[in-house]
């Protein structure tokens, strides 16, 4: 038997094919390009300019979106007009450099923007290693992020020249952050909150610690890694000359006193205040060539010689924290190459600056020490953990 279709069937089942499909809504993420404005990113992904526009100066009302930078992510909800084209949009939202974030959402005829914290985790990641090769490249290979392995030789730097002390075969321990959004991917590295670096046979650790409001470092026994003077100037060079009062002068020829240490190190690099203090000299001082001297305290000062230029800011009279950089490598002056020639002097009498005892700060308070000691112990035990799963493998 045949179907059998009345007119008023046929004519149901037309206009249901022909009725409109419900809107697609349609969520997307977009990347900037570089010299890219947020305006061109979304005209890009055919968005028309008036709706940009609409959603853009209620954001800007928010966030300086001057400070982007090619490779932000633009998250975008909008409803398709037609297949494939867009429509209205509901929403655009990108996290800001401040660990923020900040969305514009239509409401009805009006689009509001905000700006809210974003929920951000701390991963406490371990890092052990061996040390073979340079220091850099082996705790990369540990898993230590390259941008912590400056941090983690500073904290050192007090009492280790690296220049000479770091050998083959030494061992270093680390537990730092990795900061996770909250999809659980990673962003960024945090600090470096616990440290161990064994060299020369003796272990030496540091310990991240609030005491009084105040973050510092200290070793397993409480007592603070800060020193009034840092060991060595420069990150990563080499001694090329040092301390020796018989030295036969390199440009002279004859037999001249060498009151301080040369470090050989390419021309432009950063050279840092040892420790905080006063500048006394800065400027040319004749065979020294560029030339500075800070005085930390009553008894302690530090010379710096044959800068290629001084640091933006760095004149006479002048206070600098322990750190921060003054100049740059160079060779000026009577120099027979890119070098730093570095002095410590001590009631005004130089002395070795790689031998020489340095006066460090007060311990931690006794009411910490339990809590501290504890932290130690989670941190070591981390650390224990790690070895043993490396010893598996």
């Amino acid at each position: 038997m045949r179907p059998y279709f009345t007119t008023a069937c046929l004519f149901l089942l037309t206009s249901a094919a022909n009725a409109a499909l419900p809107p697609i809504t349609v969520e997307r993420t977009i990347e900037l390009n570089k010299g890219e404005t947020l305006s061109g990113a979304l005209s890009r992904a055919g968005i028309s300019m008036q709706e940009a526009h609409n959603f853009i100066v209620p954001l800007r009302k928010k966030v300086n979106m001057a400070r982007f930078q090619p490779g932000q992510k633009i998250d975008i909800s909008y409803t398709e007009a037609t297949a494939r084209k867009v429509g209205k949009i509901n929403s655009i939202a990108f996290h800001t450099s401040g660990d923020k974030t900040a969305k514009a959402t239509r409401n009805g005829n009006k689009i509001i923007a905000q700006l809210k914290k974003r929920p951000l985790t701390n991963v406490k990641s371990v890092a052990v290693g061996q040390i073979n090769g340079s220091l850099y490249l082996s705790a990369k290979r540990a898993g230590l992020p390259a941008a912590l392995v400056p941090s983690f030789a500073n904290l050192f730097a007090y009492e280790l020249d690296f220049t000479r002390d770091i050998q083959p075969g030494n061992t270093f321990k680390v537990v730092f952050e990795e900061i996770q959004d909250e999809n659980g991917e990673y962003l960024r590295t945090g600090n470096i909150l616990a440290a161990e670096l064994t060299a020369r046979g003796k272990t030496r650790t540091a310990y991240r610690y609030k005491n009084n409001g105040l973050v510092d470092y200290y070793d397993a026994k409480g007592r603070t890694k800060k020193k009034l003077l840092l060991r060595t100037p420069l990150e990563f060079s080499r001694i090329s000359s040092h301390f020796n009062p018989n030295r036969k002068h390199p440009v002279l020829g004859y037999t001249r006193a060498h009151r301080g240490t040369d470090f050989a190190a390419p021309r432009g690099t950063p050279i840092k205040a040892s420790g905080s203090g006063k500048i006394t000299y800065a400027g040319r001082k004749g065979s020294f060539g560029n030339y500075i001297r800070i005085k930390h305290n009553k008894t302690y000062q530090t010379a710096y010689a044959h800068l290629q230029k001084l640091a933006r800011g760095i004149r006479k009279n002048k206070y600098v924290k322990q750190g921060q950089v003054i100049g740059y490598v160079g060779t000026t002056g009577r120099s027979t190459g890119p070098h730093l020639h570095y002095e410590v002097l001590k009631y005004g009498k130089q002395v070795n600056a790689m031998s020489t005892k340095l006066p460090t700060a007060n311990p931690l308070p006794r009411r910490d020490q339990i809590k501290f000691k504890r932290m130690v112990a989670e941190y070591q035990g981390k650390w224990d953990k790690a070895t043993h799963l490396a010893s598996l493998k």
